[in-house]
């Protein structure tokens, strides 16, 4: 899966058939980004790593 593994904003999708997709959901806002990429996905200007997010400040 490339870096689609690790973004914030990729969801898996799997169909009735038990194939599995990646759904980037930029692609909602932004035509830039297709709707399901094609994997892997080794580049890509929208990546968000899960691990980046901050933690709460208490």
């Amino acid at each position: 899966m490339g870096l689609c593994a690790d973004c914030l904003h990729a969801r898996r999708v799997e169909n009735a058939h038990g194939s599995v997709f990646i759904l980037c959901k930029r692609s909602a806002n932004d035509t830039a980004y297709p709707k399901y990429p094609r994997l892997p996905v080794l580049v890509c200007p929208g990546h968000e790593s899960k691990g980046a997010r901050k933690a709460p400040s208490v």
